[in-house]
């Protein structure tokens, strides 16, 4: 049995500029997500090595908030016949020192010219804690997000 493992893909009739700045345009999450709820780069500048404050919100009632570190932050650009962008950033804290539990959520964007924009989303926990983790309620949250990032970019478009 592999490790928890949550994920989701929606197809946006959006350019992926759209897409894109939707998604790096932290302030207004709170707008639009109903997962993420809040995103704040702590020292101010959503870059490659910056530290955010990560509000989630599950279906219901309750939530998270975690701190992590933006490991990849990559505009779309152009591969062959595919424009790709890429976002990944990993939970920081003392269950991740400890080896208890590690996630890196990755979210990904390919477009073919004149196509629509594919979002993906995904994250696999390790860890002696992995199990632990609310692995419904994550997947609720990012097939939550998939939907909500595909309305805004759409209604942007």
């Amino acid at each position: 049995m592999g490790m928890p493992f949550a994920e989701a893909t929606v197809e946006i009739a959006a350019p992926i500029d759209v897409v894109w700045r939707v998604m790096t345009d932290l302030p207004r999450y709170c707008e639009w997500n109903p997962f993420v709820v809040a995103i704040e780069p702590l020292d101010g500048v959503f870059c490659v090595g910056a530290a955010i404050a990560l509000t989630v919100k599950w279906s219901g009632s309750g939530g998270a908030s975690t701190i992590e570190v933006v490991d990849r932050l990559d505009a779309p650009a152009t591969d062959g016949e595919v424009q790709r962008a890429m976002m990944e950033y990993r939970f920081l804290g003392w269950l991740t020192r400890l080896a208890l539990v590690r996630g890196s959520r990755q979210q990904s964007l390919a477009q073919r010219l004149g196509g629509p924009t594919i979002y993906r989303t995904s994250e696999r926990f390790t860890g002696v804690l992995a199990r632990a983790v609310p692995l419904a309620k994550v997947q609720d949250g990012f097939e939550r997000h998939a939907r909500a990032l595909k309305a805004r970019a759409e209604s942007l478009a």
